[in-house]
């Protein structure tokens, strides 16, 4: 059982948008898993398994207990029947509380089919006449994160304390540098949003996630204070 699973379309999104969060989960001692859809093999740098492994890497920088990659093909990812059944299999298996999937967006197609899947599976999960290997799972609540669309957060999340294990975690996918590091190179551009988000709560450095559902809050004060 988990208390956070992330989703990440290809290996290496998760740490660029919400590695601040894992870091920040494990560091309190929580049990994080991620789950990479596909291995990222048609990237212009690298090779799926060399991708895999710098993944490895990343998750141990991270302190994330469980990594696994479903293979479900670089640009191939659909929200078809039998993925959206195996994906559902993991949920089920691994029980988490929260589920931290991508938000989805037109700049990678498996962007915008990872958030379809995230949410058939979700609702597969559920289901008992869909039967898989473990027993449904109703999961706590779905948080997305950003990948290059942006969208009003339901949520930002200091990660200021823990940025530099998000920092050592991406620089772990060393065979994707060249297109991380440059003047437009995306550790540039995820550095400045985070630093965006950060300031609209007052922080250094935060992660913004969207909910589609209201967030129960027992002590408004209590979290407000």
């Amino acid at each position: 059982m988990l208390d956070v699973l992330a989703l990440s379309p290809h290996p290496d999104d998760a740490e660029l948008c919400c590695g601040g969060l894992i870091a920040k989960m494990s560091g309190k001692g929580y049990r994080i898993g991620i789950v990479d859809l596909t291995k990222g093999e048609l990237g212009t740098e690298g090779t799926g398994k060399t991708r895999m492994q710098e993944a490895s890497k990343a998750a141990e920088i991270l302190g994330v207990e469980i990594r696994e990659n479903m293979d479900l093909g670089d640009c191939k990812l659909s929200s078809g029947y039998d993925d959206a059944k195996r994906l559902a299999d993991l949920i089920r298996q691994y029980r988490p509380s929260v589920l931290i999937a991508p938000y989805g967006d037109e700049h990678h197609p498996d962007h915008a089919a990872s958030r379809r899947l995230t949410d058939k599976a979700v609702f597969f999960a559920t289901l008992t006449k869909i039967q898989t290997r473990h027993e449904i799972h109703q999961v706590g609540v779905v948080a997305y994160y950003m990948l290059h669309q942006s969208f009003d957060p339901s949520f930002v999340v200091d990660v200021t304390e823990c940025y530099g294990k998000k920092l050592e975690a991406i620089k772990a996918y060393k065979s994707q540098m060249g297109l991380m590091l440059g003047v437009e190179g995306l550790l540039k551009s995820i550095g400045l949003r985070d630093q965006f988000y950060g300031l609209r709560v007052g922080v250094k450095h935060g992660e913004p996630f969207f909910c589609h559902a209201p967030l129960k809050l027992d002590d408004p004060v209590a979290f407000f204070r």
